[in-house]
């Protein structure tokens, strides 16, 4: 990325503050006491005149129904003022001894912070009337802003940072932040990050907690001004004549070098598309983010200007331009071979094949991020939310729930595939939302109790329509992989769902899932992992070891994330911005080919033909998902597995088919959809059904089904004799004690009986009748 840099010069005085309004509306203000408009292409739109020098702008938080009319100015008076946007004062309420340095609204409207030359930070009312004194620092405060929940401030107090609680009874932190004053912070409501900078030249990245994630080496002078986009994927950093574009991890995207002095003040766009700069010898500079690079397979899209993208097809060198003459460009997606631009009032869907004709839109608001899969695509914005898109340009849905924020949710927080959306709750990140795409449902929440969720991924590939998988990262840092659609137990519409998780690796410091299979990555101990089949863990641990590889991954370094996993090529983008890439053994993607066409006999001879125990163990697995026994047992012989090919020639030798579903069902952990397969089978099979249930010492249940039947009640108590005497217990529960002294029964005729049903069941799977009355 690199920035498109206009300077303008109406000012004729230093130029001390910058504020966008919602609706793209900047105003400037200068010690020559005026306070100019612009527009977002950086033209003049007329000038407020003021009677005192201001030394800070903040417009009134947009609410989403309207654009507000009203902003507030810190003065050097000692007061703030309300002025509306005609240039009218509202009202001035006078706040400090001494100049009123900053001032800030609440992200929700409802509360001002102040910060003066007396040292006091002040909480008032959104219609000006005091609230608390914060803190007096008894020094002078440069900088200060809201934490994410308006519940925090964090105050730049000398060479220190300080957290404060607004409620009173609670644990503030403080920590040494620079070897200079403190002059410029941001804590960004997205990401929860903090960046900072001050007299030592230097700018540094925090978390919530102050610990250290990023220093820069000092510059030529000192950090005037910093400010986090809104979307948290970058920040921007303003010292003399020279403006940084960052990324959230530290590393600059860019340097530019300008003529405007230092900058005192800069403040982005809501869409996080450009931000402007107060400079020192009167000038209001515009940097528009431009340059931003987007890949999949051999298409290659650049966006060269902020209203002009370039599609290059590398495979045969072809160019293509796209220019939007109406607005700026915010965000464009790519992939499953469509292209999505969004300008900051339309949608543009593009497929790949034909770049001429595009389906267009409009939008209410341009979107924080977008998320695209084969089927549809996901935008997030201020006003709309979630909505999910169909290519043919339909709103399919708008999911909601109880507790979404939009404006809390960055793009590793959300994740979308073909059927399912899941979404980390805003206001408990232990819990995870499932929603379906297409209707906006809400299905259930994942509950992780272990630590808040930090990122979540789904697979863009399944093998059924009946299995999706979820991979997610806690605060800790370890792996855990769910079957959404295989969870054993049920819930409300919207309630917790029963959803076995399984924890894959720790310390783990990114993942993704390839767009073509369901191989999962990760790096995690200097290593590259692989998870050919990260489900079978929730099946059969004991073929998870056989379905994983690892290699070395010393050459990324440190806290190197993904950028994409398509077909089979990685990029790895290093902590100091490079970007690696990696190939992977096509073997795996043949091997998915093969099983989605049901090719099964080329897909056995693939493994033959590579001699590859991860190849063998990944047939296994899959094969078992798709029931089938042949490759199954195959795939486990070469594995050694012997007691697993045993079992599989158990299941093939059930006569009905309906057994074998139902062993498989059990197999896969699901018991209960096991025995639904058995009593929804035609004509029930409840003989299967109650010893199923026996074998897993579900008495109550076996004897629930053989009353319910009225068959093998006999039998249900013959085997709860055995069981107990076994342990010399006594039977206590009543209902099978009133059973006992009903029931005669003798060990010759259960199993005989037994002998009975299997014969009968033969029978029924070969066309004929019968069955126990």
């Amino acid at each position: 990325m690199r920035l498109d840099i206009l300077t303008k010069q109406e000012h004729t005085d230093i130029v001390s503050a910058v504020a966008w309004s919602p609706d793209g509306q900047l105003l400037s203000s200068s010690d020559d006491k005026v306070i100019c408009r612009w527009g977002a292409d950086g033209e003049s739109q007329g000038k407020i005149p003021i009677s005192v020098f201001v030394t800070g702008i903040a417009w009134f938080p947009s609410t989403g129904k309207q654009a507000p009319d009203t902003f507030a100015m810190s003065c050097s008076d000692g007061t703030f003022r309300f002025v509306s946007r005609s240039g009218r004062e509202e009202k001035k309420v006078a706040a400090h001894s001494g100049a009123v340095i900053l001032i800030r609204w609440s992200h929700d409207g409802a509360a001002i912070l102040t910060a003066g030359e007396d040292g006091d930070i002040k909480i008032w009312s959104k219609s000006g009337n005091l609230r608390s004194t914060l803190v007096s620092t008894g020094q002078s405060v440069y900088c200060s802003c809201w934490g994410p929940d308006d519940d925090q401030v964090l105050i730049g107090n000398g060479k220190t940072l300080m957290i404060k609680t607004v409620q009173a009874n609670r644990k503030n932190l403080q920590w040494n932040a620079h070897d200079g004053i403190v002059l410029c912070v941001d804590w960004n409501v997205a990401n929860g990050l903090i960046v900072s900078g001050g007299e030592d030249c230097c700018y540094k990245v925090w978390d919530a907690f102050g610990r250290q994630l990023y220093s820069s080496r000092p510059m030529e002078h000192v950090i005037t001004s910093i400010g986090w986009s809104p979307n948290g994927e970058s920040f921007a950093v303003g010292s003399y004549n020279i403006v940084r574009l960052c990324d959230k991890a530290g590393w600059t995207h860019c340097r530019q070098r300008l003529q405007s002095g230092s900058v005192l003040n800069l403040a982005w766009t809501s869409d996080g598309t450009q931000f402007a700069c107060a400079g020192g010898n009167g000038s209001v500079v515009f940097a528009q983010v431009v340059d931003r690079r987007f890949e999949w397979k051999n298409t290659e899209v650049t966006l060269i200007e902020s209203r002009k993208i370039r599609v290059q097809d590398v495979a045969n060198e072809a160019i293509e331009d796209l220019e939007f003459s109406r607005d700026r460009v915010v965000e464009i997606g790519l992939g499953f071979d469509y292209l999505v631009v969004t300008t900051t009032t339309q949608c543009f869907i593009y497929g790949l094949q034909n770049l001429n004709t595009p389906i267009i839109f409009e939008i209410r608001a341009p979107p924080h991020f977008m998320h695209i899969c084969r089927r549809h695509f996901l935008t997030l914005d201020q006003i709309s939310g979630i909505q999910i898109v169909s290519f043919e340009g339909r709103v399919l849905s708008t999911p909601k729930f109880q507790g979404l924020r939009p404006e809390y949710l960055t793009r590793d927080l959300v994740s979308l595939s073909a059927d399912t959306l899941v979404v980390v709750d805003s206001v408990d990140a232990k819990n995870i939302q499932i929603l379906d795409a297409s209707s906006g449902r809400a299905i259930g929440k994942l509950n992780h109790s272990a630590a808040e969720v930090t990122a979540v991924h789904l697979n863009q590939h399944s093998l059924g329509p009946q299995e999706r998988i979820l991979a997610f990262v806690d605060r800790n840092r370890d792996l855990y992989v769910a079957s959404l659609h295989t969870g054993g137990g049920g819930a409300a519409q919207g309630g917790a769902l029963n959803i076995p998780t399984f924890k894959l690796h720790a310390h783990v410091d990114s993942f993704i899932f390839n767009d073509e299979t369901n191989v999962l990555v990760g790096l995690a101990d200097g290593c590259l992992k692989y998870w050919y089949q990260p489900e079978v863990a929730l099946v059969d641990k004991d073929l998870l070891s056989l379905t994983t590889s690892s290699v070395d991954a010393a050459e990324y370094g440190r806290s190197a994330q993904f950028l994409a996993y398509t077909g089979n090529r990685i990029s790895v983008r290093k902590v100091d911005g490079s970007i690696l890439f990696t190939n992977t053994s096509p073997d795996v993607p043949l091997l998915y080919e093969l099983a989605r066409a049901g090719r099964w006999d080329e897909a056995t001879r693939l493994c033959r033909h590579q001699k590859s125990s991860t190849l063998w163990g990944t047939l296994a697995s899959m094969a078992l998902a798709k029931k089938q026994l042949d490759s199954a047992e195959t795939a486990l012989a070469e594995l050694n597995e012997v007691a697993k090919v045993e079992y599989i020639q158990y299941i093939k030798a059930i006569p009905s088919e309906e057994g074998k579903q139902a062993e498989l069902a059990l197999y896969r952990r699901q018991p209960d959809e096991a025995e639904r397969i058995l009593l929804q089978a035609s004509p029930p099979l409840a003989y299967r059904a109650i010893k199923l249930n026996l074998n897993l010492f579900r008495w109550q249940r076996a004897l629930d089904l053989a009353v319910k039947h009225k068959i093998h009640i006999d039998t249900v108590l013959a085997y709860r004799q055995k069981y107990l005497q076994s342990f010399e217990r006594e039977e206590t529960n009543q209902k099978f004690l009133q059973y006992f002294k009903q029931v005669n029964f003798h060990w010759d005729d259960i199993v005989q009986n037994e002998q009975r049903e299997i014969e009968d069941e033969s029978q029924r799977s070969r066309g004929g009748g019968g069955g126990r009355k």
